[in-house]
């Protein structure tokens, strides 16, 4: 087959295939080979915990002994799902985001990815009426996967964040009030933990925010991968409920399921409508294996207890154990470092402010030695301020065991020493 070239390619294929922050993280994790010096602590994958795992195994018995397995395998559901698994979901989902919702609040989508492909193109690039609409990230650095779904180039916009010192080797990014510009954006997205740093925006910024934009109609997208209600991953802070003027987004991924790739979109009837129009001509439909399992998940009310009992403890354990680890081997080996206060999700954002590198050669000097990180420098998408953490810091996943996250931070820890000035 003759290979694409640009003169035959549209700019946006032409884009697509330029380095893209998400398709490094995911080839990464599809090609590591099991090798027994592999560490890896780029990716986004959950721990794999027994007592969660034994659930998910129970839901898998049930459905092959169910009369429906005929269906799971063989029926095609609705492009956002059928409506007794919508309905189930809005009857289910009410009461933990304090409101009443109906199936046409809901939409079922493979992978919260997959529906914020269409959520960002419906809001943002060329309009009827001749504008050009914008994205704006209100806090970077944000979601590695947002930066490249949209279809017009140059369509994100970020604002520079407020960085916080919060105590000794840490610090906090805080949104960035004086700066925040709703011109030409056509919605606001932000996720909530923050993938990558971990930070929870509070619901003070959040409103703050919203009085900004339901006066010009721009609605706020709010990703909660990580939040409320499942996995809940988010300390002490308040949940995300819903209102007019927001979409949510649900994740199974990151409750121990990310193969299944059930997003859920929580949102008005409208909205809801027209992401039924993109995925019926985007992917015909939802698959079935993650709606029948969270019927099953939803009926026995299995995931705020798990959240609670299992998911919670656990990262909370072993965030506690990776900044242990990771700050024990820099201050062995002279690393000047920041750690971002980990409020939640499965990350650790390191600044090493004496770099001498850029994050990107860091990221290949670590796979030289089998250690898997992913380079900071993608998650500032429509940041065109000069922001020296956008070449500093480094993203690691702490869901690791104990032994790799040990080598690992051995490992990264040498390096960044041999590549360290003594003043930037």
């Amino acid at each position: 087959m003759t290979p694409m070239t640009d003169s035959f390619s549209s700019l946006w294929a032409t884009r697509l295939r330029q380095n893209q922050g998400i398709r490094s993280l995911m080839e990464d994790l599809g090609q590591v080979t099991g090798h027994p010096d592999e560490i890896l602590l780029g990716g986004g994958n959950p721990a794999h915990i027994p007592e969660a795992e034994e659930i998910f195994a129970d839901c898998f018995l049930a459905l092959a002994k169910d009369p429906s397995l005929t269906a799971l395998l063989g029926d095609y559901q609705a492009p956002i799902g059928n409506d007794r698994f919508r309905t189930l979901a809005a009857e289910y989902l009410s009461p933990h985001f304090g409101v009443t919702l109906t199936k046409d609040n809901i939409a079922f989508f493979n992978g919260s990815q997959n529906a914020y492909s269409y959520l960002l193109n419906i809001h943002s690039g060329k309009m009827t009426d001749g504008s050009f609409k914008k994205i704006l990230l209100p806090i970077v650095p944000e979601y590695i996967g947002y930066a490249d779904q949209s279809i017009e180039a140059d369509a994100f916009v970020a604002t520079k964040p407020e960085v916080i010192p919060t105590g000794k080797h840490r610090f906090r990014y805080g949104l960035n009030k004086t700066d925040f510009d709703l011109s030409n954006v056509g919605c606001v997205a932000l996720s909530r933990p923050t993938n990558p740093t971990g930070n929870i925006l509070s619901l003070k910024d959040i409103h703050w925010m919203e009085e900004k934009t339901q006066k010009k109609s721009i609605p706020l997208f709010i990703d909660l991968a990580y939040g409320n209600p499942f996995p809940n991953l988010i300390g002490e802070e308040e949940p995300v409920t819903y209102q007019e003027g927001r979409t949510l987004s649900l994740s199974f991924s990151k409750i121990g399921l990310p193969g299944v790739r059930l997003g859920i979109i929580i949102s008005n009837p409208d909205t809801i409508e027209t992401l039924s129009s993109s995925a019926a001509v985007g992917n015909l439909a939802v698959g079935n294996l993650g709606v029948y399992m969270m019927d099953i998940l939803f009926r026995k009310d299995i995931l705020p207890l798990l959240a609670k009992n299992v998911l919670r403890p656990f990262y909370d354990k072993k965030r506690e154990l990776a900044v242990s680890i990771f700050e024990s081997e820099f201050q062995k080996q002279g690393v000047e470092y920041e750690i971002h206060d980990p409020m939640g999700g499965f990350f650790l954002w390191i600044r090493f402010p004496n770099l001498s590198i850029s994050n990107h050669k860091l990221y290949h000097l670590c796979k030289d030695k089998r250690l898997f990180i992913v380079s900071g420098h993608y998650f500032f998408s429509g940041l065109n301020s000069d922001f020296s953490h956008t070449q500093d810091c480094i993203r690691l996943t702490y869901c690791r065991k104990e032994e790799e996250l040990a080598r690992g931070a051995h490992i990264l820890a040498k390096i960044v020493a041999s590549h360290q000035a003594k003043s930037k």
